[in-house]
């Protein structure tokens, strides 16, 4: 049996935070309405579907309930730019391991976000 990832969405009461921290990674998005007068926000790389969802009262943890990683191309400028949008912040600066240069920022809504420079 073998697995692909289709699609990942998140759920986020900041979505034009949201929206401005995963455009800097490099989505893109489009808009779209659905039932009970939210929206959702959809981007498309590699053939994996990543939204964001409007809603009005997502749980908070301590913990991030979410972790995601991405490979990007110049990292130090992209932690710069996230860490300017409200409520992003870095946990990790850019840092060279033994598997290449990695960064952890919390996104708006506080979840783990592993970058690895190419």
């Amino acid at each position: 049996m073998s697995l692909l990832i289709t699609s990942i969405t998140i759920n986020t009461s900041h979505l034009q935070g949201m929206l401005g921290f995963y455009r800097i990674i490099g989505f893109q998005f489009t808009a779209s309405k659905v039932d009970k007068g939210s929206e959702v926000h959809r981007a498309v790389h590699n053939g994996v579907e990543f939204s964001l969802y409007s809603i009005q009262n997502p749980q908070r943890s301590q913990i991030p309930s979410l972790q995601l990683g991405f490979q990007i191309t110049d990292l130090e400028k992209t932690v710069q730019e996230l860490v300017k949008i409200p409520g992003a912040m870095c946990i990790l600066d850019p840092t060279d391991m033994p598997d290449g240069k990695k960064a952890i920022v919390l996104d708006p809504d506080g979840h783990s976000i592993e970058l690895c420079e190419l």
